[in-house]
């Protein structure tokens, strides 16, 4: 889904400033999508899933065709069978622990639901560009996309 915008766009709409965003680029909402899944998959030898202390690379924000590239390999090796990993926590007082333990198939659901509320953000910079690339759909929760259709089935 991403990728097929990502292919529509070019370095200067992907990178473009959206004021409605506080300033944030279609490509640094990319970029983040990107970062937390690498860091799922990245993990999953180790067992521990680190979203905070993350590699960050910035130039993913200004190359499209980069981003669509780290998209197509996180395609190609996204499909692992579960197991129980430890995710890393911001220390925060009062946890015993610096990781709480999740699972793979757990992370994967986290980084699906995470990049829908991106991809949203993704559409509004879509808007302010003044570019209809995107389907009504785009961006919106799957249990939203259920609900909006049960109405509509309700209608007739």
């Amino acid at each position: 889904m991403l990728g097929s915008v990502l292919k529509k766009l070019d370095n200067d709409q992907y990178s473009r400033k959206i004021s409605f965003l506080g300033n944030a680029s279609i490509g640094a909402h990319t970029r983040h999508i990107i970062e937390l899944l690498k860091c799922t998959t990245d993990g999953y030898d180790q067992g521990t899933v680190d979203y905070i202390n993350r590699a960050r690379n910035l130039a993913l924000e200004t190359d499209h065709r980069m981003a669509l590239g780290e998209i197509e390999q996180l395609l190609l090796i996204v499909n692992k069978q579960d197991k129980q990993m430890q995710l890393v926590t911001e220390n925060t007082e009062g946890l015993l622990s610096k990781t709480v333990t999740t699972t793979y198939f757990r992370e994967i659901v986290y980084n699906a639901e995470h990049a829908i509320h991106h991809l949203a953000l993704i559409r509004v910079a879509l808007r302010e560009l003044n570019l209809d690339i995107v389907g009504e759909n785009f961006g919106m929760a799957y249990s939203t996309i259920r609900y909006l259709s049960s109405l509509e089935e309700a209608q007739n």
